[in-house]
């Protein structure tokens, strides 16, 4: 059997030492193009695919953005990082192991 282990992103935020900003959280997914990021290991890519599917059922979405990476160590290539940058409003990664 296979354990599934949720993170719950509502918690609250983390201490922050560093200086970077981030983006609002957008009030709504409707409309938007969510980004889904595989490292491309095991089956992350499946899970992010069903992933997609329910948020689907709940926000009428674009159509996704999907990267899949070369590797698991590595950020993702130059021309996706700019196509994840300029076109996806949000994005989510999956590990696959």
């Amino acid at each position: 059997m296979t354990t599934l282990i949720g993170l719950d992103p509502t918690s609250g935020p983390f201490d922050r030492t560093d200086d970077h900003d981030f983006s609002p959280r957008p009030a709504s997914l409707d409309g938007a193009v969510v980004a889904l990021v595989a490292n491309g290991l095991g089956e992350g890519e499946i899970f992010l695919d069903a992933l997609y599917d329910e948020l689907t059922k709940l926000s009428d979405l674009q159509a996704p953005l999907k990267v899949v990476k070369s590797s698991v160590s590595i950020p993702p290539d130059p021309g996706d990082w700019s196509r994840l940058t300029e076109e996806a409003t949000v994005a989510i990664t999956g590990f696959g192991g």
